[in-house]
This record gives structure tokens, sequence and C-alpha cells, in this order.
């Protein structure tokens, strides 16, 4: 007696009229006609079953946020964001990001994300209530989704300050809080030893990266090459993530293709957030205005894993977003100008495949052994799935159907 048994599927990167069949969490079997009974079926008519989406790189803490000053750059976000969390009642903090974050991560869920990784923000003001809340969160969805944690120390106030900040992001890992140690390093003076001192803490704590890096219009990525350096210095290949990396786009191509060379050596992760920064990025170009999106195509072509994901959703640095990563990944193929259907499939493997890697998930996909983390997409194939933005019939975590949506039309022809 199986868990749950779906019928007649198209299996991801297996083939059509297949049966999965799960039991205590992990798929058992993948075969046609599997003459087994279960304690629930689902007839999937030759939908499409696939992986969990995996969204790697959120904000959390941030969803939702409405301030009273609208954001038309990222440096007003990041002061937006800063007054609204001095706004709130003292004692407020913790509650107002679960009630936010709570919200976002159901949405996220129903469209298909079993793994979330976001991002926290470790302030002067609020130290680390917003870890401990998303710690909160993640034990009452654990069940539902995977929230994994990455602190995000801000370093504007000077070495004194920054000092106490890392001291707080040390704590965070001997306390067991966060998943990943991040920061921004490129957005301060003092970018190069910021970063150093990073990699030294997680070294320490034998903790992986996950980083901003180099997100602006300036031409140089020295922060990027940075980032490969050291990563090869302390051994850490395979252990770090570079989220934005928009500048790529502002340097020549040799030395474009010079530094992607190195994060192929050190076998960094990149993460490329298109709606966040086709909003935030070539704010002072004139035509033509740069599309603010890191290259995606030569990633893919030298063999760096790279993925997309949602970053900011409705909040001062992007007042859009649904956490829908089947809406993210149109967005991606139309600015990566990646849409025909052998484009689509690698598009469609950095939102579930690739970021599954870059973030460690083991037993991660739809072979018999793997954890029945799952997704039904009302479509016959991983192209239509992008183009028709179709339906999650049904969202399955650890072989449990947690979610799902359906689309009610009508037309008189």
């Amino acid at each position: 007696m199986y868990d749950l048994l779906i019928r007649d599927a198209t299996v991801y990167g297996r083939g059509e009229h297949l049966d999965v069949a799960v039991s205590e969490g992990v798929i058992r079997e993948v075969a046609p006609g599997i003459q087994a009974a279960a304690r629930r079926e689902i007839q999937a008519s030759s939908q499409l079953v696939t992986p969990g989406f995996v969204d790697s790189h959120m904000h959390l803490d941030k969803v939702l946020v409405t301030g009273k000053s609208e954001s038309k750059t990222l440096d007003e976000a990041i002061r937006n964001f800063t007054e609204y969390c001095r706004s709130l009642p003292e004692g407020s903090y913790q509650e107002d990001i679960l009630t936010r974050a709570r919200q976002v991560v159901r949405k996220a869920v129903q469209a298909g994300s079993t793994t979330l990784r976001t991002h926290v923000n470790i302030e002067a003001s609020t130290g680390l209530s917003g870890i401990e809340a998303l710690n909160a969160l993640r034990e009452e969805l654990k069940d539902h989704v995977d929230i994994l944690i990455t602190s995000l120390p801000n370093f504007f106030d000077g070495p004194e300050a920054q000092k106490k900040r890392l001291e707080l992001v040390d704590y965070a890992c001997r306390n067991h809080m966060i998943d990943f140690i991040g920061g921004a390093p490129h957005s301060h003076d003092n970018w190069a030893e910021i970063t150093e001192q990073l990699f030294e803490l997680a070294a320490r704590h034998q903790m992986p990266l996950d980083l901003h890096v180099d997100e602006s219009d300036a031409p140089h990525v020295d922060n990027f090459e940075q980032v490969a350096d050291l990563t090869l210095k302390y051994g850490m290949e395979g252990r770090v993530s570079c989220g934005h990396v928009t500048a790529l786009n502002a340097v020549d191509d040799d030395t474009a293709a010079r530094v992607i060379a190195k994060a192929k050596k050190a076998d960094l992760h990149i993460i490329t957030l298109p709606s966040c920064n086709l909003y935030l990025m070539g704010r002072s170009d004139r035509q033509p205005i740069r599309r603010g999106v890191t290259r995606i195509r030569e990633f893919l072509e030298a063999g760096v894993n790279i993925s997309y994901a949602s970053d900011n959703i409705r909040d001062p640095f992007r007042p859009l977003g649904n956490g829908d990563m089947l809406e993210e990944g149109l967005l991606t193929a139309q600015v990566a100008q990646m849409v025909v259907p052998s484009d689509l499939e690698t598009i469609f493997r950095m939102g579930t495949m690739n970021p599954a890697r870059g973030v460690g998930l083991s037993g991660y996909g739809t072979d018999p052994g793997c954890r029945a983390d799952l997704v039904i997409l009302d479509a016959p194939s991983v192209p239509e799935a992008l183009l028709s933005q179709c339906d999650r019939v049904a969202v399955i975590k650890n072989g449990r159907v947690v979610a799902g949506n359906r689309t009610c039309s009508y037309s008189a022809f």
C-alpha cells in the first residue's frame, strides 16, 4: 500500500504514461501501470510531473512592505526599508515579518515551490530579530515547505558597527540559526575587507556562502573576481552562490570571459534576478538602456551553474511579483531571448535542477529514491507549461499534497 500514486503522468526527465508511487515521503517506483493500491490516487492524464521549484534568492523579511515614500533607485529602496523598520511600534518587528512572510510563502507554495532560500537583514536597530522570526516561520511551515536562511548583515555604519554585525553572524552560526552566510560587500567602501571576513567566518564554521555580488551598473567586477579567488583559496568550490552580478553587463567581453572562466574553475553558483534587476538597474542610462541582467547565455555556455529566482516581492526594492517561479521563468526566457523549445527546457532547469544543486539539496528529482517534492503542471510539456503559465494542479511536499490551484475559464465560442 503506497501513500500516494500518480497515474498516467508525463514525468520530467523520464517519459510519458508513467505512474509515480510514493511512500514515507520518498518516490519508490516510476513505471507504467503500477499494480498497487494507494491511500490517495491522482489521475494525471498525461499532465507533467516535475520536481518542485526551488526559489533560491528571496527576501521574506521585506515582502509586502509599503512605506510612505516611493522607491525608484536601489539606494532609495534601502533607505525606505530602514525607515519602515524604524516606524514600527517597539516589540512588533518579528510579528510584522511573520504576518507578511507567511502570506508570500503561501502564494509561493501554491505556485509550486517546495524549497525557498531567503536572505534576512541584520540591522543595527533589529539585530537578529528578523532571523529569529524566519526560524519560527520555517518551524511552523516545515511540513509544507523547506525554508533556508541566509544572513544579510548591514555594514553601512562604520568599522566598529561592522565588527558587531559580524559577531551577530558568528552567534547565528554557532546557534544553528542560519544555513548560509551572506552579505552585500560590494556596496561598501571596504568591500574587499568585508568579503575576506565573510569567507574567514564561513571557513571557521564550515558554512556555505550566499552573497550579493556586484549588483551595480559600474564597469568593473572586482568583487566577483575576488569571490572566485577566495573560493579557490579557502577550498570552497561548489559552496558559494553569487546573486545578481549585473555589473558583468558593463564590462568588455574579454574581461567578462576571463572572470566567467574563473567562476567555472571555482564552481560558483550564479543566481540571476531579472524581474528585480530590470526594475532597478540602468536607471542612469540614456538610450540604449541596458537590461540590467547578468550574462545568462555566457554562463550557460561556460558550463557555470546558473539559476533564476524571484528576489524582492512587493516591497520598496520592487513593487511587483507573486513568488511564482513559472512566472519568473517566462520573464527570464524573454529577457535572455531564450524562447525556442530547447531554450525553454534550459530555463526550466534554471528554476528546478540548477538551484537545487546551488542550495545543496540531496535526493532531488523524479527518480526512485528521491524525496517526493513534486508539482503536477496542467501542461503536456515544459515549454507549454512556461508559455501557458499553466495551473499547478497539485503541489506535493514529502509525499503529501499541500497546495494546488485551478483557473476557471468560460467562453461563448
